[in-house]
Formats: structure tokens, C-alpha cells, sequence
């Protein structure tokens, strides 16, 4: 059995949501991340970044739980084309960690020797990191000694110049007090992708198909062959059908 699968899929919590992708794109947002480096450092941001994973529906169950149970999978070849790659995860008493966090306070320092481009850079480089364990609360899913590592986690991290050149990183405590005016300075930007680049569409139940399949209909239609119609069809299933059959 594989271990990973040949697509990347988006999980989210509502057919609204998902039906949005599909017909508009992934929108970019801010998402918060408490990465802890070594005993006493840690980095608390917000950045850009939109979220797939790799696991196989197989053992995708623990996923739904936490992150929703509508998705959609992309092939690998589009996330390559568009950049995305694996998170680094990182134990946080590791040398890695500790190289990381040195980088940091560089970073950091008002007299520090580094280039504005290598600032930008350090800052890409931490909005691929996560923490290999810790605490997950999300959802019905609280768990202090979560393993991050188990999801499998891709990232798309735009550069600052596909924002429209808003904040790359914001500070947990600023971003938490104004989450919708900063998401809403990168609501235009969009990911868009083609028909063929669709894998998976994942609904929450059986019953829903009929109305994704209608969405289809009138959205999909006229962007593909009727041969690449039906095909697309024939990749919609349900967390539903996943967690009984697998």
C-alpha cells in the first residue's frame, strides 16, 4: 500500500467552500503558527499559506475529523508547476531547530548584516516549518501531544509579489486582534487550476453528489470536452463512502 498518493488534496468544512474553489480558485489567507525552537526560543506569525496533504483516503479518518470533510485533490504535476512543497517539519530540540532559530534572531537584530532579500528569504524558510509534535486544538480534535508529522502536510506559500504586496508575516498577537483586515487586503489572490488538474472532489455525504454534480453541470460545462466532463464526474466521492469502504 502506498504511503502517500499521486495528488495533494485540500481538505475543508463546507460544501459552500469547496463549491468556491472550484469555481473561483484557492484563496489565499493568513494562517497562525506557534513554532517552538530549541528550550526557550519560538517564532509566533501569521503567514500566507494554503494547506494540502498527501495521505491516502485510507487513513485520511483522523484528518477529517480535524480539518473537514470536503475536499479537493490536485495532481502533484500542479503543485509542482505552482511551487508547492512539503512542510519541514522540525523537533524542536533538534540542531536543525536551533540553526533555524539562530537564523531568526539575526533576522531580528536592528544591526543585523543581512540583506533585506535574505530577511525575505529566512521568512520563507519558517513559513514552510512546523513543529514535528505538540498541541492540536481544532474542531472536536484537542490533543497536547498531537504528531504534526502524521499529516503529511504540503504548503503553497505565495512570494509577497502575488499578494498584492501585503505583509508577508505578521505577529501572532497583531494578526489575532485584526484576522479580517489582513485577509481581506489578500482576498483577491487567487490559485486557479484546470479540469485535468482535478483528482478528487470529496463531499461529506453520499447524498450531497447530486447537487455537486448540478454545480458541475452549470459551471464546468463549457470548460471541457464532454468526454473530460464525465470523467470529472467519475472523481466525486464522500468521506461517507471513504470511512465505510476503506
Amino acid at each position: 500500500m502506498a504511503i502517500s498518493t499521486n495528488s495533494i488534496i485540500h481538505y475543508t468544512d463546507s460544501f459552500n467552500t469547496l463549491t468556491s474553489i472550484l469555481k473561483e480558485g484557492f484563496k489565499i489567507t493568513y494562517c497562525s503558527e506557534k513554532l517552538k525552537l530549541g528550550s526557550s526560543g519560538s517564532s509566533e506569525a501569521a503567514h500566507p499559506i494554503i494547506s494540502f496533504c498527501d495521505i491516502p483516503l485510507s487513513d485520511s479518518k483522523q484528518h477529517f475529523d480535524a480539518y473537514g470533510k470536503y475536499g479537493i485533490g490536485l495532481s502533484k504535476q500542479w503543485a509542482m508547476k505552482n511551487g508547492v512543497n512539503p512542510v519541514l517539519y522540525i523537533d524542536k530540540n533538534s540542531l536543525f531547530a536551533s540553526s533555524l532559530y539562530e537564523l531568526i534572531k539575526e533576522r531580528r537584530k536592528k544591526n543585523s548584516n543581512l540583506t533585506a532579500k535574505q530577511k525575505a528569504e529566512i521568512l520563507q524558510i519558517k513559513a514552510y516549518a512546523k513543529n514535528y509534535s505538540g498541541l492540536l486544538k481544532r474542531k472536536s480534535v484537542k490533543n497536547p501531544n498531537y504528531k504534526f508529522y502524521d499529516e503529511r502536510e504540503w504548503r503553497l506559500v505565495p512570494k509577497k509579489e502575488k499578494m498584492n504586496n501585503a505583509s508577508f508575516s505578521i505577529n501572532l498577537r497583531d494578526f489575532i486582534n485584526d484576522k479580517a483586515i489582513y485577509n481581506s487586503k489578500i482576498a483577491d489572490c487567487r490559485f486557479g487550476f484546470e479540469v485535468k488538474d482535478i483528482s478528487y472532489i470529496i463531499l461529506k455525504s453520499t447524498t450531497e453528489i447530486p447537487d455537486m454534480v448540478n454545480f458541475l453541470r452549470t459551471n464546468y460545462s463549457d470548460r471541457c470536452t464532454a468526454r473530460e466532463f464525465d470523467v470529472l464526474l467519475s472523481k466525486i466521492c464522500s468521506t461517507e463512502q471513504i470511512v465505510a469502504d476503506y
